[in-house]
């Protein structure tokens, strides 16, 4: 009897974990479909470099270090059973520029792939400051 208590408790648990256990690899997570490129950039710009997928090594290669970045918290932090990379998305803003968002940090620790790209040269470059 207390075995088949056990099995009642478990067996659901083991069917939740495999269902709701959707490891991505980085190329797998920057094809959400949210992921995009925006705005109208101009073929020659540095900006027009950056792919989705790409990492964010590779993006400071060709655009820099940031004028300012900000993490935040993805809905799926609050999913049980969630051990996918994309709980929390990391922003670079570049003044002049536009933004790159990230995503990439879950359990599996943090692996930051491009997620999606803004050009927008009226960027101000600061999280404080209205665009």
């Amino acid at each position: 009897m207390k075995n088949y208590k056990i099995l009642t408790i478990l067996v659901p648990l083991m069917l939740l974990a495999g269902c709701a256990s959707t490891n991505k690899s980085p190329e797998a997570s920057s094809t959400l479909p949210e992921s995009r490129i925006e705005g109208n950039v101009p073929a020659n710009a540095p900006f027009a470099k950056v792919k989705i997928g790409m990492s964010q090594g590779q993006v400071h290669s060709i655009l820099g270090q940031p004028t300012d970045t900000k993490v935040y918290q993805t809905g799926k932090m609050w999913i049980p059973f969630y051990f996918g990379s994309d709980t929390h998305r990391t922003e670079e803003l570049y003044k002049g520029v536009g933004k790159i968002t990230y995503t990439g940090m879950g359990i599996g620790g943090v692996n930051l792939t491009v997620f999606k790209a803004t050009y927008d040269p009226t960027e101000k470059g600061f999280q404080d400051s209205k665009n």
